[in-house]
């Protein structure tokens, strides 16, 4: 620059800069209370989330909606005391609230799938019992496939993403995981036992085909 540009090194440099009085309008600071209420805000507007989802599942699938929002608190639990695993040096912030309600989402996904596939099997005649296990086999698939990926892009996160982004791709590494294991099996043995032990074999209670 000094070669092209002799003795002007500085009037370019200062070339943005104009001769004007700063005056301060406002002024706000911000206390560590903030990371509070959006963390509280977060927690709430995930619990009402969960709870819509639910009532949702319940009025549309009846019996399976039940059963399904009863895995999905399963789930909840077994995700939060993942998550106090000391090794893993977890902690909770926004991005992490985000990931694990993706993964809520993907654990009422995996249910859905299952339950038409169910509906399928009833109405090409299968009893309860046969649409409940030709159900659960034809859907393992589709949820296999959409959970590996998912676990494929968070893990890929964790490793080259941020601080913050990685908070969001350990939550959802661990909800995806949880997520195909209580769909397949939690919800599964919760179906099983409400039709062998329970008796509840009324087809009204499993919606009308």
């Amino acid at each position: 620059t000094q070669e092209l540009y002799p003795g002007s090194v500085n009037r370019y440099l200062n070339a943005g800069a104009l001769p004007v009085n700063v005056k301060i309008l406002e002024s706000y600071t911000v206390s560590p209370t903030l990371g509070a209420e959006s963390l509280n805000s977060s927690m709430h507007a995930g619990l009402m989330g969960v709870a819509m989802v639910s009532i949702f599942m319940c009025i549309y699938y009846r019996m399976l909606g039940f059963l399904a929002s009863l895995a999905l608190v399963v789930y909840t639990a077994v995700v939060l005391a993942s998550m106090n695993i000391p090794t893993m040096q977890f902690v909770l912030t926004l991005p992490g609230i985000a990931g694990f309600i993706l993964s809520i989402g993907m654990a009422v996904d995996a249910n859905v799938l299952i339950f038409e596939r169910f509906r399928e099997e009833r109405e090409r005649g299968h009893s309860l019992l046969e649409a409940s296990e030709i159900g659960f086999d034809k859907a393992f698939t589709s949820i296999l496939d959409g959970h590996v990926t998912t676990f494929l892009g968070a893990a890929i996160l964790y490793a080259f993403g941020a601080a913050s982004v990685k908070g969001f791709g350990l939550t959802l590494m661990i909800g995806t995981a949880w997520s195909m294991i209580t769909a397949i099996f939690v919800t599964k043995y919760f179906l099983m036992f409400s039709i062998y032990t329970l008796g509840l074999r009324n087809p009204k209670l499993y919606g009308r085909v």
